[in-house]
């Protein structure tokens, strides 16, 4: 499930690679580890407003990035979510998730996702499985896009996140620039 990614697809609308890129970030402030993926967008809108210094790997690739990436908070990815990203777009999907080492890092494929039988689990009501399949038999086929997870070990109401997910939140940002970068690249 951790294991590299195969390169990205080709932009079915234009041949080329998406020229944009929008990270849904998911999550709950209140449950937790299941703030990740809001922290970690947060870091990276940091990043890319200038308010934080990103790692050295990354800046780069933000500089790369620049004009491409939209990153925008839900709070769980919707069917519709999926359905409004254009033919020359793709989507990075980024969460907490359960049944991996929490603090870990998981990339997997949205089709990757959509097919397996043992996904990284979410929180969330539908899980993110069911909503790639019916974004997929609605669209005829799934956005290119990948998903990015940080294992996470406290849901409850009223918790604040891990130490492990506190600590791993800027190595989880990064990943989720390297994936947007690797997108864009095709």
């Amino acid at each position: 499930m951790t294991g590299q990614l195969p390169a990205a697809a080709s932009n079915p609308g234009s041949g080329g690679p998406p020229r944009r890129i929008l990270v849904l970030a998911c999550g709950e402030t209140s449950r937790g580890d299941d703030a990740a993926g809001l922290l970690a967008a947060d870091v990276v809108r940091g990043w890319i407003d200038g308010l934080a210094d990103p790692p050295v790997p990354v800046r780069g690739l933000l500089e790369a990035l620049r004009g491409h990436l939209e990153v925008r908070p839900v709070h769980q990815v919707e069917p519709d979510h999926l359905l409004a990203v254009g033919e020359d777009e793709a989507v990075v999907v980024i969460d907490a998730v359960r049944g991996v080492a929490p603090g870990s890092i998981v990339r997997l494929p949205l089709t990757g996702v959509a097919s397996s039988a043992d996904p990284p689990r979410s929180s969330h009501m539908l899980p993110l499985r069911e909503v790639l399949g019916i974004a997929e038999t609605l669209r005829g086929s799934l956005p290119p896009g990948v998903f990015v997870g940080l294992g996470g070990s406290a849901f409850e109401l009223g918790a604040a996140p891990s130490e492990l997910v506190r600590e791993g939140v800027a190595a989880f940002a990064a990943t989720v620039v390297e994936e947007a970068a690797r997108l864009v690249r095709g």
